[in-house]
């Protein structure tokens, strides 16, 4: 015989839903659940389900009979009653080395289980109507036949359960939602565990990690940990350390593995294998259990097999042997440390005043990392560039990368230096780089205030800051913002409302180098921030002196405007699938202070509908046809003149109210 007794394993599941009323729906008061009881959440049962949050009470298996007892509540802790469809899993854990020496722990797939109220169950589910549910499995353990694997007692166990996002019987919408408990069947904590990376580290970047596969069925990465895993897959190039590694790195052209995407984040492993406490004990794994398969799953121009690219291993057993812990964190974070240290070494800031004859002129000092002045003389044989980009109105500049068709004016861009040179038309004075601006465009409002974006490349070794020679590596810096006026009056800001760069620095990281190769690079961090409502915030002005509403170097051709080219490019990438990654909230009163935006070459459109069409397509499910548009005052690439008269008649948020949760609010 053998049993299993578990007490009380809480895990707190998250999962957007509508919120509609549940009636109808037995609830009582119960006691806290204790084993052998029918615990409940006490009260009356949920109206509203946004989550669904289960916490297990008993793990049993009896003579191969597998049986769970868990409750369900919602994220105000009520009882969730009526749960329609569930699937049940069963896994077990070979540990490290079970399966030969130097392996990885791993899960084996013994089953899983649909049960659909409305359809067919295999096994037994019982509602207590009070938010405890228990299952018993249909499939008995000990039947080789029935099981992926032969069942063993003596390994760490698992079950998991996939709520579906069925409605309750009276129409109360259910988000999918995941859960997992590890037991033992002595009723033990189990000894071991392979829990290596957490959601929240998936989340920073993917939002909701459901969004990446599967339509959205599974948002705890531990479910696709499980089920990713020899035994069930035909495909071994789909277990999960091989699929997400493959996913998001590919090989660059010097056969060193880089990110999928721009990105800085992924440049080191702690990005994701990070220490998270009880969620993922076994964070360290990626550098302490080397293996062939996840190395190469990165490395995939080795066949270690075949020994090419790599001395010939027949299997896993001497790479721990080479390939230590304290090494393998050293290779694989030296580049990004390295990175952090030069970036922290050299700051600026900068001013920023009118003249009499609307020009500006623009001083920038060198810092050290104590904010200390650095004589721009004594360092110019480390710089390679330092760049200063000036345009006028942050909320909507009036400059074109090439010349706008309003102002008749291109932005202001200038190198100050290059190559370790100082360039024409700037000088060192007291230390700091000088430089006077062409004649601005200057107007009342926003238009009051001009801004310069400032970026510095240095020559660099490992950590180090050096003289630049031909062939030197070189690392972007710290980007500096400096806003003037020319009335004296305080500046204008861009709003950093709707989004700011800490939405940006989840997906890209803190050493990210924007732009660099074209430009000298912008590394955008705390160097940029301002005190927005009493918090330090790093706002994105900076990227509209290039990124105007004109477009940038091909005009509108390839919609360049900051408002559009930020969501065609991550749309182009994929990741991004919901709002709120990026957007703090909709700022909609913005557009109060908008044009028209450059939608095609020489062609412009009315600031709602060009950004609106940045993401959806023109008579899509998502927006409405050009004709209906236009019926709404919009100008859909039509001209300069036309499209900017237009760019207040749009009735679009007569009806639209539009959140970053939820882009489809329409206010009737």
């Amino acid at each position: 015989m053998m049993n299993a007794s578990k007490s009380k394993y809480a895990l707190l599941l998250v999962a957007g839903a509508l919120s509609m009323a549940l009636s109808g729906c037995g609830g009582s008061d119960g006691a806290d659940g204790a084993s052998g009881s029918d615990g409940a959440a006490g009260g009356s049962p949920a109206m509203t389900i946004n989550n669904l949050n289960f916490t297990f009470y008993d793990t049993t298996v009896q003579d191969g009979v597998a049986s769970l007892r868990f409750q369900v509540t919602n994220q105000d802790d009520k009882a969730v009653v009526g749960l329609q469809k569930m699937r049940f899993y069963a896994l077990q854990l070979l540990p490290q080395g079970a399966t030969g020496v130097g392996n990885a722990s791993q899960w084996q797939y013994i089953v899983d289980e649909t049960c659909d109220l409305s359809s067919s169950c295999p096994g037994t589910l019982v509602d207590k109507k009070n938010g405890v549910y228990t299952y018993s499995f249909a499939t008995n353990f000990l039947d080789s036949a029935g099981t992926r694997t032969t069942f063993n007692p003596e390994l760490a166990q698992r079950f998991m359960i996939r709520a579906y996002n069925t409605p309750l019987p009276d129409g109360t919408a259910v988000p999918n939602s995941n859960a997992f408990v590890d037991y033992t069947i002595a009723g033990n904590e189990p000894g071991y565990s392979r829990k290596i990376v957490a959601t929240a580290s998936c989340n920073k970047c993917h939002g909701d990690v459901s969004t990446a596969h599967h339509s959205g069925s599974y948002n705890d990465v531990n479910m696709c940990a499980s089920c990713h895993t020899p035994n069930r897959l035909s495909n071994s190039d789909d277990q999960f350390s091989m699929l997400i590694h493959a996913k998001h790195f590919t090989l660059g052209d010097d056969g060193v593995p880089a990110p999928v995407y721009e990105t800085d984040a992924l440049k080191t492993c702690s990005t994701c294998h990070s220490d998270q406490g009880e969620l993922t004990p076994d964070w360290g794994n990626w550098s302490k259990v080397p293996t062939a398969q996840a190395c190469g799953s990165c490395h995939s121009n080795i066949d270690f097999a075949k020994g090419q690219g790599h001395s010939q291993q027949s299997d896993n057993s001497n790479c721990v042997a080479c390939h230590n812990s304290e090494w393998t964190e050293q290779v694989h974070s030296t580049d990004y440390q390295n990175r952090k240290a030069v970036i922290a070494k050299v700051g600026m800031s900068a001013t920023l005043v009118a003249n009499t004859d609307d020009s500006a002129t623009l001083s920038v000092t060198l810092l050290d990392s104590e904010g200390k002045p650095l004589d721009a003389s004594t360092e110019l044989s480390k710089i390679k560039r330092l760049e200063a980009v000036t345009n006028v109105d942050p909320e909507f500049p009036v400059m074109g990368y090439i010349a706008s068709p309003g102002s008749g004016k291109a932005h202001d861009s200038k190198d100050l230096i290059a190559d370790n040179a100082l360039q024409s038309d700037v000088s060192i004075v007291d230390g700091k780089l000088v430089y006077t601006t062409q004649v601005l465009p200057f107007g009342s409002g926003a238009a009051d205030t001009a801004f310069s974006f400032i970026g510095l490349e240095m020559c660099t070794s490992g950590a180090n800051l050096v003289n630049c020679t031909a062939d030197s590596e070189t690392t972007s810096m710290k980007a500096q913002l400096a806003f003037g006026t020319k009335s004296g009056s305080a500046p204008t800001h861009r709003h950093t409302d709707s989004v700011s760069f800490a939405g940006c620095q989840n997906c890209h990281g803190e050493t990210f180098q924007l732009h660099k190769g074209h430009h000298a690079g912008f590394v955008l961090s705390e160097q940029l921030g301002r005190e927005v409502n009493g918090k330090m915030t790093v706002g994105l002005d900076g990227c509209v002196a290039c990124h105007t509403p004109d477009g940038t170097y091909t005009g509108g051709a390839m919609r360049g405007a900051f408002e559009m080219k930020v969501h065609l490019l991550h749309n182009e990438v994929g990741v991004i699938t919901q709002c709120t990654q990026c957007h703090n909230d909709l700022n909609l009163d913005a557009f109060k202070n908008k044009g028209a935006l450059a939608t095609a070459a020489g062609q412009y459109t009315t600031p709602i509908t060009a950004v609106c069409t940045s993401c959806h397509a023109l008579g899509s499910d998502g927006l409405h046809s050009q004709a209906t548009l236009e019926s709404y005052g919009a100008v859909v690439n039509g001209d300069y003149t036309a499209a900017n008269q237009a760019a207040q008649s749009e009735t679009c948020f007569f009806c639209h109210k539009p959140t970053a949760a939820d882009h489809t609010v329409v206010n009737m």
